[in-house]
């Protein structure tokens, strides 16, 4: 009796074997984020006001700003990971690791630094603003910073294993660092008189432990990578900083000019409108991380296809994965535009139920949202410099011009929303992906048709049934609104499978359902 000796099967280096099921992963553990987002806030106001609650706030917009200082390093440089992995250069990927390792230590020890100075100097510049509530602002800034600082050393094995395509355990490990840090918040807000500064050592404690667990993942699953500080040399350092700095660039520009408009706000009206601007923000940015868990992978896979001379294939990624963006983020950001005012008032009270507020953000982000893809992929070609100058530039001047026109004197809720959103769009909605277009050598009218029309037309009877749903909880029909908003995505979600799911993840849904063979019969 004969044996056939069957070759084992290659591993993907490219990571889109793996890609549906880190998908999955990366989601399922934004759950827990989400949760853990929507819980705290609500006892911070409820335990301590919402004057603190704008402190917290404020504590991280720092801490957004304090993200300049890591120069754009860290997970980033996973698409030089997966780009040597698939093209077996085993000693430039050492040298390309060790010397980010080497870089991310004078990284964190620059961040400890500028959070210390920006301790002590906070009292002189925000006294006014922020009167008693000084010194609690300074203490939840330091252990903020220091959580930063911690997140700034890890980088690199964030970017070893998602260069290895493990974005899985880099999602359970984020998720996992949210739950401790969700459950010695509760306890520093409910059992102790630490207030939010309580909190923030809690944030401190679970970072510090989770971020400490990647090294030990890295360990067990990058076999190729060897640590020595030694393979770190002055050439990889500069390409690494330039790359990141690029990368930075592309990511930043949002970050400044949501945090310029939070600064605003605090010196202009108060904490408290913070705290307001924020939660209609927290929802929409709930949604963009959805998004983000989706495209972060994009820029390793595409660097691996450059890397594995596959770089016809971009055109279908870019157009693909756009695509499935556009179909997730338009119903969810439709959702937050019908009844946004409402999950705002379930969720933190009326207070807090800004209708035109949650509507102008919900509107206004839907282009920048669903084409995240462009800037990921383009980060993964490494073309993304130039680009990323010209959006910072052009978001801030759209900025300023909007500023000019509404003053800072008469800046309310709305227009701080209108300042954010008009940008946004103008740049990451409309000039990025016409410059990804170029560079794939794609037409941008078919990439139109293709990956944003098609998700909006099949999106129609979602739109339709919400919006009668939405005028059913007006009259008080509860129970009619609720049926509807439910047919809305059940409706949904049986377009979107049979039209624009891919044929192999299709099967894999069938399979897992145990209804192939009944699949295979009807195809028949």
């Amino acid at each position: 009796m004969s044996h056939v000796n069957k070759e084992p099967k290659s591993e993907d280096l490219t990571g889109q074997s793996r890609f549906a099921w880190n998908l999955m992963v990366s989601w399922a553990s934004q759950l827990i984020l989400i949760f853990s987002g929507f819980v705290m806030p609500r006892l911070v106001d409820a335990k301590v006001g919402q004057e603190l609650l704008g402190i917290w706030d404020f504590g991280w917009s720092f801490v957004s700003y304090l993200t300049l200082v890591g120069l754009g390093m860290g997970a980033c440089f996973n698409r030089y990971i997966a780009m040597h992995r698939a093209a077996n250069e085993i000693m430039e990927l050492n040298k390309v690791a060790n010397s980010v390792i080497f870089v991310q230590i004078i990284i964190a020890f620059l961040v400890v630094s500028t959070t210390i100075t920006f301790y002590f100097c906070l009292p002189y510049y925000f006294s006014e603003s922020l009167l008693e509530n000084t010194e609690t602002a300074q203490h939840v800034i330091l252990f903020l910073g220091l959580s930063l600082s911690i997140q700034m050393l890890a980088g690199s094995a964030r970017g070893l294993l998602t260069g290895y395509h493990r974005w899985d355990i880099h999602n359970v490990l984020h998720a996992g660092a949210s739950i401790l840090s969700l459950a010695l918040m509760m306890m520093a807000l409910y059992f102790t008189n630490l207030s939010i500064e309580g909190m923030a050592i809690g944030y401190f404690i679970s970072t510090l432990f989770f971020e400490s667990l990647r090294f030990y993942y890295v360990k067990k699953i990058c076999k190729e990578f060897t640590f020595n500080i030694n393979l770190a040399n002055l050439s990889t350092c500069k390409r690494m900083l330039k790359f990141g700095i690029k990368s930075m660039l592309s990511n930043v520009p949002p970050i400044i000019l949501l945090q310029t408009i939070s600064l605003l706000l605090v010196s202009s009206i108060g904490p408290a409108a913070l705290a307001i601007f924020a939660r209609p923000m927290a929802l929409t940015k709930h949604i963009k991380t959805f998004m983000a868990k989706f495209t972060l992978m994009l820029t390793p896979t595409a660097g691996a296809m450059q890397g594995a001379n596959e770089s016809s294939d971009l055109q279908a990624l870019f157009i693909n994965t756009t695509k499935l963006s556009f179909a997730f983020c338009i119903p969810a950001l439709g959702g937050l535009f019908i009844y946004g005012d409402q999950i705002l008032a379930l969720w933190m009270g009326g207070d807090y139920a800004t209708k035109e507020l949650m509507m102008i953000l919900s509107a206004g982000l839907i282009l920048s949202m669903g084409q995240d893809s462009s800037i990921r992929i383009l980060m993964g070609m490494n073309k993304h410099g130039k680009i990323s100058v010209i959006a910072l530039i052009s978001l801030m001047f759209i900025f300023l011009i909007g500023l000019y026109f509404t003053g800072i004197d008469r800046l309310a809720l709305s227009t701080a929303g209108l300042l954010f959103v008009i940008p946004m769009t103008l740049v990451y909605g409309i000039l990025l992906p016409v410059y990804t277009c170029i560079q794939l050598e794609l037409s941008y009218f078919s990439y139109c048709r293709k990956s944003i029309l098609i998700p909006i037309l099949y999106s129609l009877p979602f739109f339709l049934l919400m919006f009668y749903s939405r005028f059913l909880f007006d009259q008080s029909d509860h129970f009619s609104a609720l049926l509807s908003a439910v047919s809305a995505g059940f409706i949904t979600a049986i377009i979107y499978f049979i039209y624009l799911l891919p044929l192999k993840m299709k099967k894999k849904c069938l399979q897992a359902c145990k209804l192939i063979k009944l699949h295979n019969k009807v195809d028949s």
